[in-house]
């Protein structure tokens, strides 16, 4: 059964975009602008039932690339 996300898709989702130039590595260190409201709302879901789960924090899939080695593909 295939996992439901699959970084490594991502990343290549998100290189080919750079490659492209839809997008650069800078604009996706940046949240879309609804990510903190639905991440504020999710929290407080989570607040009413107090549930002891971690909230999703935001972050930059290829700043945070550790395990493919052709980063440097991007510059």
């Amino acid at each position: 059964m295939k996992r439901t996300f699959d970084p490594s898709a991502a990343r290549d989702l998100l290189r080919r975009g750079i490659i492209k130039g839809y997008w650069t590595l800078e604009d996706l260190d940046k949240p879309a602008p609804g990510t903190e409201l639905n991440f504020a709302e999710y929290r407080r879901f989570l607040a009413l039932q107090k549930a002891y789960v971690q909230a999703p924090v935001y972050r930059n899939l290829l700043r945070d690339d550790d395990e493919s080695p052709d980063t440097d593909l991007i510059l």
